[in-house]
C-alpha cells in the first residue's frame, strides 16, 4: 500500500526536479530547493505564531485557529519533503488566503461527510421509527384482561378445604390461615 504513494511521488518530484534542472541548472535547482525548504520552514512558524495570537487574543474562534494551525503545519511537512510539487502544495497551505479557501473547502466536506454518515447510521439502526406491531399472536392463544380477572377472581375464592364462601369454619376466611388455628 505504502507504495501505491511513494513510487508516484518519486517520479513526480523526480519529473519537478529535472524540469527545473534543465530550465536553471542543476546547481540553481538544489539552490530553490534548499531556500525553499528554509524559508517554507520559518513563514510556517511565523504564521503558526500570528494564529494563535489572533486566537488567544479572542480574534479568531477557537474552531479556525485550529484548523489553520493544523493546514500550516501539514504545509511545513510539505515543504520539509523534497522537492518542488510537494514545496508548492505545502506554500499553498502555509499562506493565509489559500489556507483559508482550503480549509472552508474541507470544512464542507467533512460537515457534508458526518451529515451523511448520521443519516446512514440512523437509517441502519433496527429501532428508528415507530412499533405499529408487538408481536405475532397466530399461534398461541391470546389472554384477555378479563379471563386474566376471572381468574385471579376464583383463586381469591379458592380454598380447599372451604365451603361456599372459603369459610371453613375455623374463623378464618379465604386462605389465610394463621399458624396458631385463629
Amino acid at each position: 500500500m505504502p507504495y501505491l504513494i511513494v513510487i508516484p511521488y518519486l517520479v513526480i518530484e523526480a519529473l519537478a526536479f529535472w524540469a527545473v534542472a534543465s530550465w536553471l541548472g542543476v546547481g540553481w535547482a538544489l539552490l530553490l530547493l534548499f531556500a525553499f525548504f528554509f524559508l517554507g520552514l520559518g513563514l510556517a512558524g511565523l504564521e503558526m505564531r500570528t494564529i494563535a495570537t489572533r486566537a488567544a487574543g479572542n480574534r479568531e474562534r477557537p474552531g479556525k485557529a485550529a484548523g489553520g494551525i493544523g493546514l500550516t503545519a501539514a504545509g511545513a511537512v510539505l515543504v520539509a519533503a523534497p522537492g518542488f510539487v510537494t514545496t508548492f502544495l505545502g506554500l499553498l497551505l502555509i499562506f493565509g488566503p489559500t489556507r483559508e479557501l482550503i480549509r472552508r473547502g474541507l470544512a464542507r466536506r467533512l460537515r457534508t461527510f458526518l451529515e451523511d454518515m448520521g443519516a446512514r447510521t440512523f437509517e441502519a439502526t433496527a429501532h428508528f421509527g415507530p412499533r405499529t406491531s408487538y408481536g405475532s399472536f397466530n399461534d398461541h392463544e391470546v389472554i384477555d384482561e378479563d379471563e386474566i380477572e376471572k381468574f385471579r377472581r376464583e383463586l381469591d375464592d379458592f380454598d380447599g378445604d372451604t365451603g361456599e364462601n372459603g369459610d371453613s369454619g375455623d374463623g378464618n376466611t379465604g386462605g389465610n390461615k394463621g399458624t396458631d388455628g385463629r
